[in-house]
């Protein structure tokens, strides 16, 4: 019985793909392994496995980065921020415009204005959110280590600063994601294209290493374990004739 040759060239460089495809066909061809491939090949398999889940950890990486904080979510955040410093301000210029003869804690109230927001008032809330953060969080620190609070709460009442804090905390979430949102936008996926495609070749490599060009059974098992390239060759294929794209960044062509 004759069996078709085997051609081995069609595997010996990456199939074009996007970073989204290319996990999708690197899990088909584990998933497609033959159970009676050698053990050196399984361990290839075991490779490339350990590839596309570091692959897919970058590009879940990225998506959860540039979906995190919608404009809304932002807005609501930084309403609520402005809010608590301006609630604390007014507090204390209202209390220093009392009688200080009346209420010895007028005064106070008015050197803690002062000491908090010099002249510039809430002017910093009208800046960048970074620079918004970075400045309340400066005021809270210097409340902290001047020993400030002990007086606030007094003049003011605890609710004010406590409610600051809490809005802070939320500030500080929304205005990371916002900087990891930017980095990650930026981020060249096509190292990570280049990456998993050496593995896929690497792995498609041990797999025609198998083949005994007179043994029938092998290169059944080589076709077998293959057939996910060919497939995603020739859907790739159908594709680029129907829809004609240009390649992204992200898409490099096999050479």
């Amino acid at each position: 019985m004759t069996t078709d040759a085997f051609d081995p060239s069609p595997y010996t460089s990456a199939p074009r793909m996007t970073l989204e495809s290319g996990i999708v066909l690197a899990r088909a061809l584990v998933t497609a392994c033959p159970q009676s491939m050698p053990a050196r090949v399984h361990k290839a398999a075991q490779k490339l496995a350990g590839s596309t889940d570091k692959a897919q950890a970058k590009l879940a990486l990225r998506q959860k980065a540039l979906g995190s904080v919608s404009e809304e979510d932002k807005r609501v955040v930084d309403q609520a921020g402005d809010g608590s410093w301006g609630a604390l301000r007014s507090r204390l210029s209202s209390y220093a415009m009392l009688p200080a003869a009346e209420y010895p804690d007028a005064k106070r109230a008015g050197e803690l204005t002062t000491i908090l927001f010099n002249d510039q008032g809430l002017s910093f809330l009208t800046e960048s959110y970074p620079v918004q953060w970075a400045t309340a969080d400066t005021i809270l620190k210097r409340i902290d280590d001047d020993g400030l609070q002990t007086d606030i709460d007094r003049i003011a009442g605890p609710e004010f600063l406590d409610n600051i804090r809490k809005r802070h905390a939320k500030y500080g979430a929304m205005v990371q994601s916002i900087l990891i949102k930017a980095d990650q936008a930026h981020v060249d996926l096509g190292a990570e294209v280049r990456a998993l495609g050496s593995a896929i070749v690497a792995y498609a490599t041990k797999v025609c290493a198998h083949v005994e060009d007179d043994d029938a059974k092998t290169i059944a098992e080589a076709r077998a374990a293959l057939q996910p390239i060919d497939l995603h060759r020739e859907a790739t294929s159908k594709r680029s004739t129907t829809t004609p794209e240009t390649p992204s960044p992200e898409t490099p062509a096999a050479p």
